[in-house]
């Protein structure tokens, strides 16, 4: 009998362990499956949240046209927020911000998020050109001097180098247009044979009393405390904003001028970089930060789509043949084949 009892305490015993052992081991499973998921975007929380982070000039674009015609499309809840360019591609590489996928204004962005150690974007593909002009308000007292520099009646530098006219920019360390914009006017400078143009519009590259948050900068100008801005052409149209078309040899839209664009340069003052004029086109990746890959994927396919670039187009953003930069092997196969 004794040997009985102690024969049910050391079955219970066993029992026990075995059950502690359980518990321990599914707690185990538990954290590794958590960590599994969060690894890959599968979590609760991110689960058909696709995080979209783009260049502040396309704001009117993603949130009133291709956000929701994506989310509509793809059944993925969309998610945008717009930002310099240069200011996104700081944040993501200091892990500010952990979008699912980046839209940039031109390719300095990316060439910097491609150059960190490790390397927070593998590869980027060019989805749409851009060109500079002056966006301007219907309500500033200049607007019949400005209709005549629209209709190339007067110099349209003429016109915003006024001393009453208040003219608008972003700021060059934190935004491409800021940079393109300087760009744009030491181009006039040598296009129009005078050296005083640039200084005389802008006075200093980073004038305080011109420069203004990419992602409000239009806002501020539509409400009448600017009279004119260096904007794009997309942006313009997509806000049905009046502008002045500027030479091609000076707007930064036209790749037969590829190399004349490089004769003018911005150095910025946080990393003493020369950047040099280019055509400007937009670009799209999914950086290192992806928590939603199978979303992200999704979003860069909708964006090449035939759907996504006619939207793009009657926003005023041109459409470019595809070109991508970086490690093709890097690319899901899906966008490859949207592509090639």
């Amino acid at each position: 009998m004794i040997t009985n009892l102690l024969r049910k305490k050391k079955m219970k015993r066993n029992d026990c362990v075995f059950i502690i052992f359980s518990v321990v081991i599914g707690m185990q499973l538990t954290y590794l499956l958590g960590e599994f998921s969060i690894t890959y975007g599968n979590t609760t929380e991110n689960q058909g949240k696709v995080f979209v982070m783009y260049a502040g000039s396309l704001v009117k674009i993603f949130e009133g046209a291709l956000g929701p015609a994506f989310q509509n499309e793809s059944g993925y809840s969309y998610v945008g927020e717009g930002k310099g360019s240069v200011q996104i591609a700081n944040l993501i590489e200091n892990r500010f911000r952990t979008p699912d996928v980046f839209v940039s204004a031109g390719t300095v962005p990316m060439l910097m998020l491609m150059n960190t150690d490790p390397p927070s974007v593998d590869w980027f593909i060019k989805v749409g050109s851009a060109e500079i002009v002056i966006a301007y308000s219907s309500s500033s007292p200049h607007y019949a001097e400005l209709e005549k520099a629209r209709k190339g009646e007067v110099p349209w530098y003429d016109v915003v180098s006024n001393d009453s006219f208040k003219f608008g920019r972003t700021d060059p360390e934190l935004d491409p247009k800021g940079y393109y914009g300087i760009i744009t006017a030491k181009l006039a400078n040598i296009y129009y044979n005078d050296s005083s143009i640039k200084d005389t519009i802008f006075e200093e590259d980073r004038n305080p009393k011109q420069i203004y948050p990419e992602e409000t900068l239009k806002a501020i100008l539509e409400t009448g405390q600017l009279d004119a801005v260096v904007a794009y052409k997309h942006e313009a149209i997509s806000r049905d904003l009046p502008y002045i078309t500027l030479p091609k040899e000076i707007n930064l839209s036209d790749h037969a001028y590829a190399d004349y664009y490089k004769s003018a340069n911005y150095v910025s003052q946080s990393n003493d970089k020369t950047i040099y004029g280019e055509p400007i086109e937009f670009s799209i990746t999914i950086p290192k930060t992806v928590k939603n890959i199978d979303g992200a994927v999704s979003f860069v396919n909708f964006i090449l789509s035939k759907e996504g670039l006619q939207l793009l187009e009657s926003q005023g953003l041109d459409s470019s043949n595809f070109t991508f930069d970086g490690n093709i092997r890097s690319i899901p196969l899906s966008i490859k084949e949207a592509i090639s």
